[in-house]
């Protein structure tokens, strides 16, 4: 899978990390799907529900609110993204039990560090995904302009 995300997203992702400290940030990720993975064009930050500090629950009404948001466009929910404020950009023990939707795309930043991920679903984990910034053609056609 490749998760392309422009830069002013993957630039914001490690702020919102460092805003949210000691707890994890987390979101949804909007986007389109692609011939071989996702394209992402927006992140709807979440509070996160979690009580623990080193975990992460999106807001159900935030989600409810942007696929009722997204019903009938050329857009939905394609992925999670969350934040590790101490250790490395990779799945948890925690991430790998939460990732029951197989092929939603995970973006996990640690420090200034963002990794890709594609959930198995099910509990059975991750793969790992290509993290792209998305050439000049892919952000026209994202926006449905000529290159």
């Amino acid at each position: 899978m490749i998760v392309t995300v422009p830069d002013d997203l993957l630039r914001a992702l490690p702020r919102l990390a460092a805003a949210a400290m000691p707890r994890e940030a987390c979101g949804l990720l909007v986007g389109r799907a692609a011939a071989d993975g996702v394209a992402v064009t927006g992140l709807a930050p979440s509070r996160n529900l979690a009580a623990a500090e080193d975990a992460f629950e999106i807001d159900t009404a935030l989600q409810l609110a942007l696929q009722r948001r997204l019903r009938g466009t050329a857009e939905a929910v394609v992925g999670v993204w969350h934040s590790h404020p101490a250790g490395a950009p990779t799945p948890s023990a925690r991430d790998v039990e939460g990732a029951w939707e197989a092929g939603l795309a995970w973006l996990i930043t640690s420090g200034e560090e963002t990794a890709a991920w594609r959930a198995l679903g099910g509990g059975a984990g991750f793969a790992p995904a290509v993290l792209r910034r998305p050439r000049i053609d892919d952000h026209a056609r994202l926006h449905d302009k000529e290159p």
